[in-house]
């Protein structure tokens, strides 16, 4: 007999979805191996989320949805204090980076499923993966890059994008790899230490983002 105290049911399946797609990916994870472990049936899993996507979304949605309303607050209060003008490069990178940083600063057991999930999903290959992705972040990307429009006014899109693309993919890549960095480097490098990354990682892209600053880049 199951717990009163225990899990609902709907958390089960999000719990159970979560470790499956980790593990295996989104086409990998199978419905019969994530009701097993939720110990529901199928028909459950089809009146909550309607569809295996439905459930992609929903475990995306519990994990990113908090770190996306962090950017977003943080974002929104720099550009408050600056009395909504412009924002200087580096406040707009502390947003990007802050929260997600301080989320590898929590102890392992709090932050493992995010960085397990973040690690699978941003290298899953499967295109429908990929677009859910893409719909739960849409909001923060065009967020940051419109805070960067303003604060770079002449630059140009693409180089701007592209800068943008390497601050995310620096720090996905740091979000999947904390102990594999540590490693690496041999204890020189503390993933964990947010403070000192979060000033290494300003310090190393913001002078690219200066860069654009003045007028159009010659070809």
């Amino acid at each position: 007999m199951l717990s009163r105290t225990g899990p609902d049911p709907q958390t089960r399946i999000l719990d159970a979805a979560e470790n499956a797609i980790a593990e295996f990916g989104f086409a990998g994870a199978s419905l019969r191996h994530i009701v097993l472990e939720a110990r529901v049936n199928l028909a459950t899993v089809y009146y909550y989320f309607g569809s295996k996507r439905g459930l992609l979304e929903a475990v995306l949605k519990r994990r990113l949805g908090p770190l996306r309303q962090a950017h977003l607050s943080l974002l929104r209060e720099h550009e408050a204090a600056a009395n909504h003008q412009p924002l200087p490069v580096e406040k707009v990178l502390e947003a990007m980076l802050l929260p997600p940083l301080q989320l590898m600063a929590a102890p392992w057991s709090k932050h493992q499923a995010v960085t397990r999930l973040i690690g699978r999903i941003v290298a899953e290959p499967n295109a429908r993966t990929q677009e859910i992705l893409r719909s739960q972040r849409a909001s923060v990307r065009a967020a940051f890059l419109k805070a960067l429009q303003r604060s770079l006014p002449k630059a140009e899109l693409p180089a701007l994008v592209w800068r943008l693309e390497f601050v995310w993919g620096a720090l996905a890549f740091i979000l999947c790899n904390p102990r594999r960095i540590e490693e690496e480097t041999q204890g020189a490098c503390n993933p964990a230490a947010a403070d000192e990354l979060l000033a290494e990682m300003i310090h190393f892209f913001a002078p690219g983002f200066h860069a654009l600053a003045g007028s159009k880049r010659k070809s």
